[in-house]
């Protein structure tokens, strides 16, 4: 009998292919950056707009709460959107926006 070696078994191709699967998804989110998977994870991030924008109206941060530009992404946004561009200003006094719950500031943003 001829004998040369053993064939590889097939658990062994399988774990093969997933570990350079693995290790490209791991080249690519350190080359690339990670942001890139996050189209596949998004969800909503109410939450943390609304603590956020407390957080300026508690500190006085005039900036953070009237002008810098936040994404609320939620499921059931009006007008069917899925993400909105705005500051915490305009979730405060915007009417289909108060069921999130982002508090308004009185007048800081005179």
């Amino acid at each position: 009998m001829n004998k040369r070696g053993q064939g590889l078994s097939t658990s062994a191709i399988i774990l093969i292919v997933l570990g350079v699967f693995i290790l490209a998804i791991l080249i690519f989110g350190f080359t690339k950056g990670w942001a890139q998977f996050s189209v596949y994870t998004k969800s909503d991030n109410v939450n943390t707009i609304v603590q956020q924008c407390q957080t300026a109206c508690t500190s006085s941060n005039v900036y953070d709460y009237c002008s810098r530009e936040l994404n609320l992404v939620a499921s059931d946004l009006p007008n069917g959107n899925k993400e909105v561009l705005g500051n915490c200003t305009y979730f405060a006094t915007t009417s289909g926006y108060e069921k999130y719950g982002v508090v308004s500031c009185g007048a800081i943003c005179s």
